[in-house]
């Protein structure tokens, strides 16, 4: 049997893995009968040899491989002998293909999957979309015995996207709920990663170039136990999606229709837009720019974080307003 995971949805990956383990038994069944091989590596030969040995005493042997299609150059050398193993995998054999992108529609291993259905099948893990985030969070929440309002949902989807980073928030928040709906104010006060209220105050005084007040916000995020490059990567990403949404304002698009085009969470798409009021967009643009450069300066070495950061919005607060 052959069974291909592709996706860029790792933790939902990870957990498929878990439950097909399971497949071969306890902890001491799997040492035995667990092989992993390095998809990068590997030849059609070594698969066939690892796939035609017995299991002992279990019932099935898993033979899991990574990415071994992902590699153009070795795709179109040996693609063919590759897909010609797995037609003899023995029904003894549980071969994993995972490929940690989603595969398009005519990519051969799909095409080979549909040829043989009673050999193999797919399973696709694509990233949830931001608007299918809130869904995927009270989905989550009920599994670790939980529950989310929507308003919560959606708050913790506008925060993040790694579903990882996500699920680990969802344990955390069920668990300071103790039995009741997850509020608002819980992900407010216990998901430390986008610091929302802070964030929110930093861009605020930049815009009125309120220097002080900016700095000491930059340094509360930093006490809290923000990651400067954490802090830095959020700022960017803030002011991207403002200055995309300024775009759009001005164009005639009210909040929802401009958070839809950008493929924003209504939730996030309004608090971007509260946001935008103090900056006009040629300063957008400058601040923008500002930021891509000193982006290269912290990869480079020639500016430490912090002082990119502090840098950036003492830049700020000196610049004209446009």
């Amino acid at each position: 049997m052959v069974i291909v995971l592709h996706g860029e949805n790792e933790l939902e990956i990870e957990e498929a893995l878990m439950e097909l383990r399971g497949f071969v038994g306890d902890a001491a069944a799997q040492s035995m009968n667990v092989v992993i091989l390095d998809g990068r590596r590997v030849n059609p030969a070594e698969l066939q040899a690892a796939c035609a040995v017995m299991p002992f005493m279990a019932a099935c042997r898993l033979i899991l491989i990574e990415g071994l299609f992902t590699r153009e150059r070795r795709r179109a050398r040996e693609e063919a002998a590759f897909l010609e193993v797995l037609s003899a995998v023995p029904s003894t054999t549980l071969l994993v293909l995972v490929e940690p992108r989603t595969l398009p529609e005519d990519h051969p291993l799909l095409r080979w999957i549909a040829a043989h259905p009673d050999q193999g099948e797919v399973r696709h893990f694509p990233l949830p979309s931001p608007r299918a985030l809130p869904e995927w969070v009270i989905a989550r929440a009920q599994r670790y015995g939980g529950t989310f309002t929507p308003q919560a949902a959606s708050a913790l989807a506008a925060l993040l996207t790694d579903p990882r980073l996500l699920d680990q928030e969802i344990q955390k928040l069920v668990a300071w709920a103790a039995g009741r709906p997850v509020m608002p104010q819980d992900v407010e006060r216990l998901v430390p990663y986008a610091a929302p209220i802070s964030l929110f105050e930093l861009t605020e005084a930049l815009g009125r170039r309120d220097v002080r007040r900016a700095l000491t916000a930059l340094h509360r995020l930093l006490g809290e136990g923000e990651h400067p490059l954490g802090l830095f990567g959020m700022i960017v990403r803030q002011f991207r999606f403002m200055l995309l949404m300024k775009e759009q304002l001005e164009k005639g698009l009210s909040p929802a229709e401009a958070g839809n085009r950008l493929g924003l969470h209504p939730y996030a798409a309004r608090k971007i837009a509260e946001a935008v009021v103090a900056f006009s967009l040629p300063q957008l643009e400058a601040f923008y720019r500002s930021l891509a450069e000193l982006d290269v300066a912290i990869k480079t070495g020639q500016v430490p974080d912090v002082v990119a950061l502090e840098t950036f919005i003492v830049s700020v607060g000196r610049r004209e307003m446009a």
